[in-house]
């Protein structure tokens, strides 16, 4: 018998369309929303929890996840240590901090996008940044005293 190595589709916990929570939740392994949450959801690290978010689900308060998938809409800022989803119709109203992003055509952020992860990683780019910053400061600072020359006739 072969092991499949893809993640399973199996759901731990559902909220169903028609279902409101008010309060805070933490989960571990797989959450469906496809009802409404009014609190903060945060979802275990170390079991690299799944939240799925439903067309019809909607959560007012910050999310915290390894992983998301979102079709419906967050109110509030979302936290992925991972990999977010974003499809069609998915709307996000808060700050989104994602180390991988993945935004399908009509999904929409109304708030930062911040990327998250390795600090080193982020540090090279800064530096090959700064370096051709500075390369183009020296083409215009040289631009400016040919043009600043009186023209010898």
């Amino acid at each position: 018998m072969r092991k499949s190595k893809r993640k399973s589709n199996n759901v731990d916990t559902l909220i169903a369309d028609g279902t409101c929570i008010n309060g805070d939740m933490s989960f571990s392994g797989a959450l469906f929303v496809d009802g409404e949450i009014n609190g903060e959801v945060k979802g275990d690290t170390e079991k690299q929890s799944v939240l799925s978010i439903g067309v019809h689900g909607k959560i007012k308060g910050n999310i915290s996840t390894p992983y998301a998938i979102i079709f419906g809409q967050v109110d509030g800022d979302v936290y992925v240590t991972e990999k977010i989803d974003l499809k069609p119709g998915a709307k996000i109203n808060g700050d989104l901090y994602y180390k991988v992003i993945e935004m399908n055509a009509g999904a929409e952020v109304n708030g930062k996008m911040v990327v998250v992860g390795d600090p080193k990683a982020l540090e090279h780019k800064a530096e090959e940044a700064q370096a051709d910053n500075s390369s183009v400061r020296s083409e215009e600072t040289h631009q400016e005293a040919v043009e600043a020359e009186p023209a010898k006739a």
